[in-house]
């Protein structure tokens, strides 16, 4: 944005003075004062927008709104034609009924909508339906033998409040490890557990409570529920294909771990990233050049790569509007790094060989053609110059996707052995912009004092670093004020001194000791040596990080898996006491997923807990958390099938998906023990009447679940897509095993026979 001053002026005042509110009335505000300021002053105002967060931020939102809404439709769509028009809208009402009370609970804790909190919804939207479709099973079923409404209404909120109490707790403490991870990306995804965390338990709320008081008003049952009802095709089916399972116990478990064997070796064929390129249509340009550049160097690359941007990216409105693509507009910020006008960006401090470019272009697409392009004008243009280009990110800040670090000793072997690594890195596809933090070796003057000659002149080393600094860089001898601005006054030598050796060999050296001054080649030597610009350790060893950026379309891990071998391969013939270090995405990837990791064991713990104390059993938890890694083979066939990739928003998924197994295996195991306590029956026959009983409302909470995330995998972007792939899939295939496993694995533990058993 260029401004008169005065018009800048009143812009900033104007942000400055602004508290509260959030980004959206930001914006507006920002964007009437520069039009104000426009008015006020006509000359020499030119100003563009290149970054207003609240138009982006105002899109994703409504974006997620609107696929919000659709996964609303699908959900009550799913309900109406399974459950049929009245006992459809009675479960259905409870949707709006519980975002409407999740969204005045949230508002009361200051959650507000984003991106993270409204796929929250999505995610809750079919597990919350789940509490209700159980009530209004049961309700019905009481109706049918023959209580009144009233009376089968309240005898089943009673009988169900701690069971849906207990399965929404768990399924929350299956989120528990998110919102306990320490790290900036546990601190990102925070909002999924509490928001998950508020909308199952207004869901329990209301299911004793509203959905109750609909069932009395609106159900009607017309006749009492017999033996046959069971006898359909589909029940029959289930029936065979169940009892044939608990007939064949050791075969079955065999079958099912083989399948979730070979299902885990297909994980390799799914590509793991971190996070994905964000799908916003904005790139970077990070420009450094070497250390001790002026910044009136970095001015003028700057201009000829804003010289390049106008002549060869650059498309017009009339262009765009005939379906040209290219660069819209641009930014540079040059000796320091632009705002952290996204979270995903660590700006870069002050320094003058450095400079951003933030260019927008017409689409995200066209994003993954000019990225090479820019290189290699950049490249060929400037061949000292580091030029790392790479679209917005998401998630944490990364600073370079590959990063190895190389620490020892000897600077000279470190260096060898950093030689190498770039070599192999440049025979590997995929790797750009190969560099390392040292930079390039700066031309440095050396002056070696000689001790002798200094003590017979009267000249200490401190005499002279003052002498060489007034000459060079100056020496602040007072400041000058003016109202309240303080400036220094610096005396130093002309230009032409500073730059030409003779002279400076010449220079007399002030003695405060004795009050003469000597020449300066009388008391030392001075030679021009070629020295690393930089010099940094990591845990007090000399360390060298070499760093590259990646050509579109390849992934971090990929290139880690190449390089690790042979770094392994190479150590055994490096000295002792020379290591490698994975940095970059790698590194940020494993603490991202190790925060998570390391709370799984409190969220099993409360699992645990909370399934002992509504069984007073340990073989029933022991047979739940059996069935939570059998949803792994539907994620790995969906990320396969649907050539998605494994993230840490996979992880995510993966735990959501854990939580509804157990809710699914909960609603089982109750009916079991209900069957058997209340109905009287065989444990045998109970298992069999059980599974028949909660089969379609396991189906029914599948169907919804699936249904409500089909939207966030269509309309959710590339951060969001992995993680609604892994619950529809995962849920799929779990909800097929948990009807056949849960029975399979209570008969085995509780040694139950069905050789000789007949329904």
């Amino acid at each position: 944005t260029k401004l008169h001053v005065d018009g800048e002026a009143a812009l900033a005042r104007a942000i400055s003075m602004r508290e509260g509110g959030n980004i959206l009335d930001l914006g507006r505000q920002v964007e009437e004062t520069v039009y104000r300021v426009e008015g006020e002053y006509p000359i020499g105002i030119d100003f563009t927008f290149v970054q207003v967060q609240a138009k982006p931020v105002n899109r994703k939102v409504n974006e997620f709104i609107g696929t919000l809404l659709q996964a609303i439709a699908v959900v009550v769509v799913v309900m109406l034609v399974s459950l049929g028009i009245r006992t459809g809208f009675v479960v259905a009402s409870l949707i709006p009924m519980a975002i409407v009370m999740s969204l005045m609970i949230m508002g009361t804790f200051d959650i507000g909508l984003n991106q993270m909190s409204l796929a929250s919804l999505m995610i809750a939207l079919g597990m919350l339906v789940d509490n209700a479709i159980v009530m209004t099973e049961s309700i019905m079923v009481q109706m049918e033998e023959g209580k009144p409404a009233v009376e089968a209404a309240v005898d089943s909120a009673v009988e169900l409040r701690i069971p849906l109490l207990i399965s929404s707790l768990t399924t929350i403490a299956a989120f528990l490890p998110i919102y306990l991870a320490e790290s900036d990306t546990g601190e990102y995804t925070a909002p999924l557990f509490k928001v998950v965390s508020i909308t199952l338990l207004s869901s329990w709320i209301l299911s004793l409570t509203m959905i109750p008081m609909l069932s009395v008003k609106f159900l009607r049952v017309r006749q009492r529920r017999s033996e046959g009802s069971y006898e359909s095709p589909f029940f029959r089916l289930y029936r065979k294909t169940l009892l044939v399972g608990l007939q064949n116990r050791a075969a079955s478990i065999v079958v099912i771990v083989v399948v979730f064997v070979v299902a885990m070796q297909l994980f390799g064929l799914v590509p793991v990233m971190f996070f994905p390129p964000n799908d916003r249509p904005t790139l970077m340009a990070e420009l450094r050049l070497p250390v001790g550049s002026s910044l009136e160097k970095t001015d003028r690359v700057a201009s000829e790569i804003e010289r390049y941007l106008r002549d060869e990216m650059l498309v017009r409105t009339s262009e765009i509007e005939n379906g040209e693509e290219g660069v819209v507009n641009w930014a540079v910020f040059m000796g320091e790094g632009a705002p952290r006008f996204i979270l995903s960006m660590n700006p870069e401090q002050t320094t003058p060989e450095y400079a951003v470019f933030i260019i927008n272009a017409t689409s995200r697409k066209i994003i993954d053609q000019l990225i090479p392009q820019l290189r290699r004008f950049c490249f060929e243009s400037f061949p000292d110059l580091k030029a790392q280009i790479h679209p917005l990110p998401l998630g944490p800040p990364i600073t370079n996707p590959i990063e190895i670090r190389i620490s020892g000793r000897n600077e000279d072997e470190i260096f060898a052995i950093v030689d190498a690594l770039k070599a192999e890195l440049y025979s590997l596809p995929g790797p750009s912009g190969i560099s390392d933090d040292w930079g390039a070796r700066a031309k440095k003057l050396m002056v070696h004092i000689n001790e002798a000659r200094a003590q017979r002149a009267g000249v200490t080393n401190l005499d002279i670093a003052i002498s060489l600094q007034t000459a060079l860089t100056g020496f602040d001898t007072t400041d000058f004020r003016e109202d309240d601005k303080v400036i220094p006054v610096t005396l130093r030598s002309a230009a032409a001194d500073r730059s030409d050796l003779s002279k400076l060999e010449s220079l007399n050296v002030f003695s405060q000791a004795t009050g003469l001054s000597v020449p300066l080649e009388q008391v030392a030597d001075i030679e021009v040596a070629w020295e690393p610009a930089n010099i940094r350790r990591r845990n007090r060893l000399t360390t060298v990080t070499v760093q590259s950026d990646l050509e579109p379309g390849v992934t971090a891990i990929e290139i880690i898996k190449q390089l690790t071998p042979w770094l392994e391969e190479q150590q055994k013939d490096w000295s002792l006491g020379y290591s490698w270090e994975l940095g970059g995405e790698y590194e940020t990837s494993i603490e991202a997923n190790q925060s998570i990791v390391v709370k799984l064991p409190i969220a099993g713990l409360a699992i645990v807990l909370l399934l002992v104390g509504q069984f007073n059993s340990f073989r029933k938890p022991a047979i739940i958390l059996i069935t939570i890694p059998m949803g792994i083979i539907g994620v790995v066939i969906g990320l396969v099938l649907l050539r998605s990739y494994f993230g840490f928003m996979t992880l995510l998924g993966i735990i959501a998906l854990s939580g509804v197994v157990i809710n699914n295996a909960i609603v089982l195991l109750d009916r079991i023990r209900i069957e058997i306590e209340d109905n009287g029956l065989d444990p045998a026959r109970a298992v069999v009447e059980s599974a028949q009983r909660r089969l379609r409302p396991i189906l029914l909470t599948t169907g919804t679940t699936i249904g409500g995330l089909i939207p966030l995998y269509l309309g959710g972007g590339p951060m969001w897509e992995p993680m609604a792939v892994t619950i529809m899939f995962g849920l799929l295939f779990a909800t097929v095993l948990t009807l056949g496993l849960v029975p399979i694995l209570y008969s085995l533990f509780y040694r139950l026979n069905y050789r000789e058993f007949e329904y």
